[in-house]
């Protein structure tokens, strides 16, 4: 710009032709520099947007999060937030770990969690307490709790579980696979959790049963 207005100012000393021109090319000059400026402004103003759009769309992302309340034989019950693909296994680490009485042998710790899902682990006390008899029975086919007759809903097989009122082969069935997706029953009231066993039903079956 400055070796324009320099150029101008020595066309002005010749003559007036000259002058008139010197005026043109200074504004045609700078109607090319605002142009090119204004061009400029433009794709960077574009550019912004774009670049927010795609920060705010991996934020978004990776801020996905679910609940899962964690109970049992792990140091610190409670509710907690975890990225909505995380296992089982790490749901347990942010409680703090597993006690020295948790047991696992029905927990799937690989498990992807699911929002709301409760996970309860169950003691080794409770597995081994509930099954053994003066016949030996196994603990995975308990019959009884402390020898009262009472159905560990925890850790019966179909076969057991159908010796409870009311409780048939597809119930069994759908007991034990609710066990399977949420964990042991933390109590016996979770029963009615299951689909097909309404309060009326509970109340027949609640004094057959522990946990």
């Amino acid at each position: 710009m400055e070796k324009i207005r320099e150029l101008a100012v020595k066309l002005k000393e010749n003559n007036k032709p000259l002058k008139i021109a010197a005026v043109i090319i200074v504004v045609i000059a700078a109607v090319l520099v605002f142009a090119v400026k204004g061009n400029s402004d433009t794709i960077s103003i574009e550019d912004a947007h774009a670049a927010k759009d795609t920060a705010a769309e991996e934020s978004s992302e990776t801020k996905a999060k679910v609940y899962v309340d964690v109970g049992g034989e792990v140091e610190s019950p409670g509710v907690y937030e975890v990225d909505k693909d995380a296992r089982i296994y790490e749901v347990i680490d942010k409680a703090g770990g597993l006690t020295g009485k948790a047991d696992t042998t029905d927990l799937n710790q690989a498990e992807v969690v699911k929002d709301g899902q409760k996970i309860v682990v169950a003691s080794k006390v409770e597995s081994s307490g509930s099954g053994s008899g003066s016949q030996g029975t196994p603990s995975g086919a308990s019959t009884s709790a402390a020898g009262n007759g009472l159905i560990n809903i925890n850790t019966a097989d179909s076969t057991e579980l159908q010796k409870i009122t009311g409780i048939g082969p597809v119930m069994a069935g759908k007991i034990i696979t609710y066990r399977e997706e949420n964990g042991r029953f933390s109590k016996i009231e979770d029963l009615k959790n299951v689909s097909g066993i309404g309060d009326k039903t509970f109340a027949k079956m609640k004094n057959k049963v522990t946990i």
